[in-house]
């Protein structure tokens, strides 16, 4: 173990003179922090993970290029964050083949879920409002505690493995292909034209310098400046706006009317 004024010496080496050999006799120095955070991710096992060892020492390393000598703070307290952070990172990435959130959310709920469950358990045994304290507990609802429960419980498979007897099809074949849904491609087409012909009718009913202007601004390409539709008209372009937007207010009216709205046309 090195005293404070000896960690300050091997830092100040390392981070002024690159001394690797300050930074080799550090980062050896505090190996059985590293082993003793990779133990802890890794409960029930005699020796560390050598994949969670590996990222502890990672994090020193990086702890020793971060670490300001001049603090009032020895170098432990300020690595094992970074060691925790390394190995953290690790587990979420190596998770899953399939790439996993990582907000706030789930990070909390994937590394104090369990211990949660056991207080809440041994706290509440039996009791039927228990998964509703977990998630109080995890500051989620019961809704977001359920899929962040499926997403760490499912497990990876292969799409190419047989769906249901070992001769059957692979999995991938049972894939429904968007592209060749026609009943789907059907329907939205003749949702479309039924909007179409919703919104033709609503322009046609408002006054002609208000949807000339609107189709002007909004349905020609390229669209036309207010500027221009003032000379053409001989007002101004602030009036220009102004009908404009009453066009559309009158739309939108007219759609309300409908139990629609522009937004339905987006």
């Amino acid at each position: 173990m090195l005293d404070a004024q000896e960690e300050r010496r091997l830092i100040q080496a390392w981070q002024h003179d690159r001394d690797e050999t300050a930074r080799h006799q550090l980062v050896q120095a505090f190996t059985p922090l590293a082993a003793a955070m990779a133990k802890r991710f890794a409960p029930g096992t005699s020796t560390p993970d050598p994949d969670l060892l590996q990222q502890a020492h990672i994090g020193l390393l990086k702890a020793a290029d971060r670490f300001d000598a001049s603090q009032d703070v020895r170098f432990s307290t300020y690595a094992v964050w970074w060691v925790r952070a390394e190995i953290q990172d690790f587990r979420l990435a190596n998770l899953s083949v399939v790439r996993r959130p990582n907000t706030a959310s789930f990070r909390k709920a994937f590394f104090n879920l369990s211990r949660v469950e056991k207080e809440v358990g041994a706290a509440h045994p039996d009791a039927d409002d228990n998964e509703a304290r977990i998630a109080a507990a995890l500051g989620l609802s019961q809704e977001k505690l359920g899929d962040i429960r499926t997403q760490l419980s499912g497990s990876d498979s292969s799409l190419n493995a047989p769906a249901l007897e070992e001769d059957g099809e692979d999995r991938m074949a049972l894939l429904v292909d968007p592209q060749t849904d026609v009943e789907a491609e059907v329907s939205a087409d003749l949702d479309t034209e039924k909007l179409r012909a919703v919104i033709v009718k609503a322009m046609c009913k408002l006054p002609e310098r208000e949807r000339e202007i609107i189709v002007a601004t909004y349905l020609s390409d390229p669209p036309e400046t207010l500027e221009a539709l003032g000379t053409r008209f001989g007002i101004s372009k602030e009036r220009v706006r102004q009908l404009r937007e009453r066009g559309f207010e009158r739309l939108r009216t007219l759609l309300r009317n409908r139990d629609l709205s522009l937004e339905s046309f987006v």
